[in-house]
């Protein structure tokens, strides 16, 4: 009986984020780095731990087209672990790891170049066989293109995305064609499919979005679709599986409520089972606390007393009104914050016009300006000695207003 070859589908991790964090004293990396690297560590124990055939990684490597050398070398340790255990690592390029000039080598480019065994970085079109401990198994590896690099024009996004779509139906069309019928085939891409729901990276990408069609890749010939460049793990067809595995960490409060992880394939001819692995991160937490009643300091303390903060990043939205705000005691707020959640975010107000001590109840609508003004006047305790005075100073202000027709 032939065993099922076994898959780990990951991408968008986003090596180099680095908000809501500050610079580790011991190793002088910034507290996200090393998050993002731990729990891409938890995934490549657990890769090892369970025999794992190959890990296929769907672009965006890293935050930025250009990382620093240690963020490199962080990357490079996970990945010569996952090789030294027999495991391919096979590595598509993503809209964050592509160079917009000419020539210029992608962030991942690298891991090709040292010929590291078993380690696979594609930034073109290709079919591959992998031989894998299991057997063999072909990728059609699709990666990000930008609209330039497939030598697509238009007018409008709309007209960008249609003639992206042409242009890479035409290569998925031919690589296809190349598939042996006989062996389990596996397509991966770093595209937006239609119908997907976004995270976060909508605020991080870079340039123009080019959207395709939801069954784009739900083609016969493959057995798995495994897609990156959308951070919420979500599966948008199931013969075949269309996949996107989703961010390996959160990057901003977009992805406070979703769960990370990766995606663990179990994969024959013409079946694949798949399995939603989800990994411990950090948590971020956002306390909604309303305030209008007043006491708004009071209120934010009551609100997190009860609440485990030391691994949080935590955002306080506090709605208040306009004359508490200096009752908010915010810098109070932040030692508090900051003595029990990892990393305090920021307090945002939510500030409401207090208008009631503005306006007197006797003023309606239906008065004119006069009126209302002396209605106003008569009626504050503060004017009560000069009351007179100030009607008549105003009674002559609005007759030079309508003298020069500005009423």
């Amino acid at each position: 009986m032939i065993e099922p070859i076994r898959l780990i589908h990951t991408g968008d991790l986003h090596i180099g984020v680095q908000n809501y964090g500050r610079v580790d004293g011991t190793t002088g990396m910034h507290t996200r780095l090393m998050d993002f690297l731990q729990t891409l560590d938890k995934l490549v124990d657990y890769a090892v731990d369970n025999q794992t055939d190959a890990v296929l990684i769907c672009g965006d490597v890293f935050k930025n087209r250009e990382p620093d050398v240690t963020q490199q070398r962080e990357f490079a340790k996970r990945i010569k672990r996952l090789s030294d255990a027999g495991i391919i690592v096979y590595i598509i390029v993503g809209n964050h790891d592509l160079h917009n000039a000419v020539g210029k080598a992608t962030s991942v480019e690298i891991y090709d170049v040292v010929d590291l065994p078993g380690v696979y970085v594609r930034r073109k079109p290709v079919v591959d066989v992998l031989d894998t401990r299991r057997g063999p198994l072909q990728i059609v590896a699709l990666p990000y293109a930008s609209p330039s690099n497939l030598a697509v024009e238009g007018s409008s996004i709309q007209d960008i995305s249609v003639s992206v779509r042409d242009r890479l139906g035409q290569i998925l069309d031919m690589l296809i064609q190349r598939l042996n019928p006989e062996l389990p085939a596996v397509l991966m891409s770093h595209f937006s499919l239609i119908g997907a729901v976004p995270g976060s990276e909508k605020a991080i990408m870079l340039g123009r979005e080019v959207t395709l069609p939801a069954g784009f890749f739900a083609r016969t010939e493959l057995d798995y679709v495994a897609l990156g460049h959308i951070h919420k793990h979500q599966i948008l067809y199931e013969k075949p599986p269309v996949v996107y595995c989703g961010s390996i960490d959160r990057v901003d409060f977009n992805e406070e409520r979703e769960d990370k992880g990766f995606v663990e394939v179990s994969l024959k001819k013409g079946d694949a089972s798949y399995e939603f692995i989800k990994l411990d991160t950090r948590p971020f937490r956002t306390f909604y606390v309303d305030a209008t009643g007043g006491q708004p300091f009071e209120e934010v303390v009551k609100a997190i007393e009860d609440e485990v903060l030391d691994d949080a990043i935590v955002k306080i939205r506090v709605k208040l009104k306009s004359h508490d705000i200096s009752n908010l005691r915010e810098r109070e707020l932040y030692r508090i914050l900051r003595d029990r959640a990892f990393y305090v975010a920021g307090i945002e107000k939510d500030i409401v016009s207090d208008l009631s001590h503005l306006r007197h109840p006797g003023i309606t609508e239906k008065m004119d300006i006069r009126q209302a003004i002396s209605e106003y006047i008569s009626k504050k305790q503060e004017y009560r000695d000069i009351d007179q005075e100030l009607i008549k100073v105003n009674d002559q202000l609005i007759q030079e207003l309508k003298e020069e027709g500005a009423i």
